[in-house]
């Protein structure tokens, strides 16, 4: 008995552009991990230098308190 054949459903040129699609969708995963992983370490660093930040600006709230309190003790002309 004689089979048929069946025609492929898609041609070679789609088939050709399903890897494309493939390999640029392999190429965004790569780029979209690359990027949330550098998201992650620079949200750490802008935590990191917020905290720096305050402290340095306490720091600069007491030095400025500490001169009006050295100003207030020196002799008025």
């Amino acid at each position: 008995m004689l089979t048929t054949r069946r025609a492929p459903t898609y041609s070679a040129a789609m088939d050709h552009d399903i890897n494309q699609l493939d390999e640029r969708l392999d190429i965004l995963l790569v780029r979209f991990r690359a990027l949330h992983d550098e998201n992650i370490v620079l949200r750490n660093r802008v935590a990191a230098l917020e905290g720096e930040n305050k402290v340095l600006g306490d720091k600069v709230v007491a030095a400025r308190e500490k001169v009006r309190g050295l100003l207030e003790r020196l002799p008025q002309e």
